[in-house]
């Protein structure tokens, strides 16, 4: 059995998040993660760590051997990556990845403003 995250890779996440403002745990997918506002960025995803990405840096991040589409139920979702990499101090060295779905998060090409629904007059 595949387990939900792996404890090292959230702790890492829990290190580098704990002073940032703006930034805090919430859950996706029953998996623990990270957020600005309502807005996950990235999570914990079983063996490896998801990340939202714009569409140039989610195709460069696929040219990695570490990485795969986030595909829960094999239908891939949007620009998220997986990245699986054996030790945790590779997450570390590989933050660039994080610093890049944390920037594109809060911009409206990642979630763009819901459209108000016009009311017709009577």
């Amino acid at each position: 059995m595949v387990a939900s995250h792996r404890d090292d890779i959230l702790e890492i996440l829990e290190d580098q998040f704990a002073d940032l403002p703006g930034v805090h745990r919430g859950m996706i997918f029953g998996h623990p993660g990270f957020k600005v506002g309502d807005r996950v960025f990235c999570f914990a995803w079983e063996d490896g760590l998801c990340l939202k990405l714009p569409k140039a840096d989610y195709e460069a991040a696929l040219e990695l051997e570490e990485a795969e589409a986030f595909a829960p139920g094999g239908s891939k979702m949007g620009t998220w990556v997986v990245l699986s990499f054996p030790e945790a101090p590779q997450y570390l060295e590989q933050w660039h990845w994080v610093d890049k779905a944390l920037a594109y998060i809060v911009t409206d090409e990642a979630a763009p403003p819901k459209k108000r629904s016009k009311r017709r007059s009577a």
